[in-house]
């Protein structure tokens, strides 16, 4: 497994300190585009700051990649209504090469939103670009 940690802070004297950690792991840590096998990336969020938080994830993929066989869905979300003082929440995406995919590093970009009353106010945004390693 490659794992990348990443932690950003947000204080305000309205909202206290939120600090989310964002871990991610690929497994393999490299895809074989010859094979079209997926990849498997896991992306751990933890609340470190000292109060909930509410949270959308979002996960972009470059044009070469898939979060589907048949090749069309290249953006994931998912939104977490509470993520409390310490919790952490798991995520697991499944990633599949597309036709004719280049064998070199893939860009992978995860976007954390810290939302506030609703989904409609955004807090904080966090970001993380990642790189996969396709071979032949």
């Amino acid at each position: 497994k490659f794992r990348i940690s990443l932690k950003k802070q947000s204080q305000d004297n309205r909202w206290g300190v939120i600090m989310i950690q964002i871990n991610t792991a690929f497994n393999p840590f490299r895809m074989k585009a010859s094979r079209s096998e997926p990849v498997n990336l896991q992306v751990d969020l933890k609340n470190d700051g000292d109060e909930g938080t509410m949270l959308t994830l979002e996960v972009l993929l470059s044009k070469q990649l898939s979060f589907e066989r048949t090749g069309y869905k290249t953006e994931a979300r998912a939104k977490i209504d509470k993520l409390g003082p310490g919790e952490r929440k798991r995520f697991d995406f499944v990633i599949f090469p597309k036709a004719g995919t280049r064998t070199e590093d893939q860009p992978v970009e995860i976007k954390v939103t810290d939302h506030y009353n609703d989904y409609n106010h955004v807090r904080k945004e966090y970001s993380k670009r990642l790189s996969l390693r396709v071979d032949k």
